[in-house]
């Protein structure tokens, strides 16, 4: 007899489980504090660095910002400012922090690195650094900006790295 109950508790409960891992999960990326990290376009999206608290990109850890990422309107678009940095947005088409807040979004996970969001703005994402990028450890930090594919560096998507 306790079959049937055990059965029809299985059935309430696996739909609810899944709604709640699939939720905790989605929060992960771009909600809170975290690091924006610079994952190859190619290469199995290999981690190349990070950007720091002014939005350059780095290949030294010790100078990854703290970014906090507010998500607003629907579940794909949210709001970056950075520890030190202020808000963040999108100076022409350079990634900068200390100006207007921007609103950013993404694909969800099902864009175009499988399992993890990456930022978009509008409908451009890919992006690349200045000349030499990614910056050897012993460079400056770079700017990253949309990509024209004329920059001759390595082209790149935003991920996140919750903290």
């Amino acid at each position: 007899r306790q079959e049937p109950q055990a059965k029809m508790n299985l059935t309430i409960f696996t739909p609810l489980l899944a709604s709640i891992v699939f939720s905790w999960a989605l929060a992960e990326d771009f909600s809170g504090p975290g690091q924006i990290r610079t994952l190859d376009v190619h290469e199995n999206n290999q981690d190349l660095g990070c950007l720091t608290s002014k939005g350059k990109w780095t290949t030294v850890e010790s100078l990854c910002g703290e970014f906090n990422a507010q998500r607003v309107g629907s579940n794909n678009e949210f709001r970056l400012s950075s520890m030190g940095g202020g808000s963040c947005g999108i100076d022409g088409v350079t990634f900068k922090c200390g100006i207007q807040s921007g609103i950013f979004g993404t694909w969800g996970t099902e864009g175009p690195v499988s399992g993890r969001e990456v930022v978009r703005y509008g409908a451009y994402g890919l992006m690349e650094g200045s000349g030499n990028s990614p910056p050897d450890a012993k460079d400056e930090a770079v700017e990253i900006h949309f990509s024209t594919g004329n920059e001759g560096g390595k082209a790149v998507w935003l991920g996140w790295k919750a903290l």
